[in-house]
């Protein structure tokens, strides 16, 4: 794609970043920590206000990839420099994960997760997890592992807080400004076009969370990723039953994962049936969005409830109080979608969190903002390059379905 503008930038900056969720603002501290230039997070909506305001929030160490891993590590980094830099506790809920294996197979998946963890771990009976767990039934219990430096976060409350620190640092977010493409030019970014004029820059970090693709696209730039929902229950307050401080608990022969929420249990199922949507038809605003033919997660529920409830008896007798859907984005491999692009010079994407996003947030933030400021990234990003799939078309529909699919597999918290 090649373009002109024929009137002068309303503005020009060294970098735009588009989106002002969590892995935007990640971005934006991170530059404004190294200083030196100009930059620009732009949204059309508040910050943090869609799928980031909507994310379980686990911070699992334990990744199949040593790459993924040491983003999850960068973010317990990244939280102690806010807390230090804000002077402020950001409630980190360090109660660690139990991974529990009710059968043979999962069991040695189990093992291969974490035999060599470089992190300590505790392997269990049934008898032993039901202690950290009370609710657990030892009776479903292979084996399970105990990892004891695994947290969980408000996820609104980490994005502010990247969001307030990169503000200290010169960083400008103004909100309410819609991005309505990225213009290139013999294959270098110009910047981009939004409702308020042309905005000059050299290098365009594409944050757009479920919007994406669509965004690459008008830079000729094809992602492997589709928006797919996301969802988890809570039930009412039983504190008797869902002790405050129980770990995360990943329980992936049920497809769930649960961990505490305020005396209840948030839960999340994966469902044998992902739905996912054209990102070309998504609305600008994702906040009460009518998931058609999703059917408000009864379907996922009924088929996932057995199968939690074998783990957790304790279900039968609670109620649920809350359901809550929001829009992640899946890519085929469920990897992520992080780096430059080969065909279009200065672009860099920060998308494809497969539902990991707030987990790895301080990596990806550290690693694009290195980037973008021309050097190094510190952590190995060649396994989520975005054109590792080839060509892709992001609205056929082969794609959204291989997409949801890589959801409904997931097995991982």
């Amino acid at each position: 794609m090649s373009q002109t503008h024929a009137t002068p930038p309303s503005e020009s900056v060294d970098v735009v970043i588009v989106g002002a969720g969590i892995l935007g603002l990640a971005v934006a501290w991170e530059l404004g920590r190294r200083g030196g230039r100009s930059v620009l997070v732009l949204d059309r909506h508040a910050p943090a206000t869609q799928a980031t305001a909507k994310a379980a929030a686990l911070l699992t160490r334990a990744r199949a990839d040593a790459a993924t891993a040491a983003l999850v590590r960068a973010t317990y980094d990244a939280v102690t420099a806010l807390e230090a830099a804000l002077g402020e506790d950001l409630g980190l809920r360090r109660v660690g994960t139990l991974h529990v294996a009710a059968s043979p197979e999962k069991a040695a998946a189990l093992r291969g997760l974490l035999t060599d963890s470089a992190d300590p771990v505790a392997w269990l009976d049934g008898a032993g997890a039901a202690r950290l767990v009370p609710w657990l039934d030892p009776a479903a219990v292979t084996l399970a592992a105990h990892a004891p430096l695994d947290a969980y976060i408000d996820p609104y409350r980490l994005a502010d807080a990247y969001g307030r620190a990169a503000r200290r640092l010169g960083v400008r977010a103004p909100g309410g400004v819609s991005v309505r493409g990225i213009r290139v030019a013999d294959g270098r970014v110009l910047g981009v076009d939004t409702d308020g004029g042309f905005i000059e820059a050299p290098v365009v970090v594409n944050a757009a969370g479920a919007w994406a693709a669509t965004l690459a696209a008008t830079a000729g730039v094809g992602l492997p990723q589709a928006p797919v929902r996301s969802q988890y229950w809570i039930t009412e307050a039983r504190p008797d039953l869902f002790l405050r401080d129980c770990p995360i608990t990943v329980l992936p022969d049920a497809g769930a994962y649960a961990r505490p929420e305020l005396g209840a249990l948030l839960f999340g199922l994966r469902g044998g049936a992902s739905f996912a949507l054209d990102p070309a038809s998504l609305p600008e605003d994702s906040n009460g969005l009518l998931l058609e033919d999703s059917d408000d997660g009864w379907t996922t529920l009924e088929a996932g409830w057995p199968g939690l409830a074998r783990f957790c008896p304790a279900l039968e007798q609670v109620g649920l109080a809350h359901y809550v859907a929001g829009l992640s984005t899946y890519t085929l491999d469920g990897r992520f979608v992080l780096g430059p692009v080969a065909a279009v010079r200065g672009l860099l994407m920060a998308t494809g969190c497969c539902g990991a996003g707030i987990a790895a947030s301080g990596g990806i933030g550290a690693a694009i903002a290195a980037l973008a400021a021309g050097e190094d990234s510190p952590i190995d990003l060649s396994g989520f390059a975005p054109d590792r799939h080839g060509p892709v078309d992001p609205f056929a529909p082969a794609l959204r379905a291989a997409c949801a699919a890589a959801r409904s597999g997931k097995t991982a918290g």
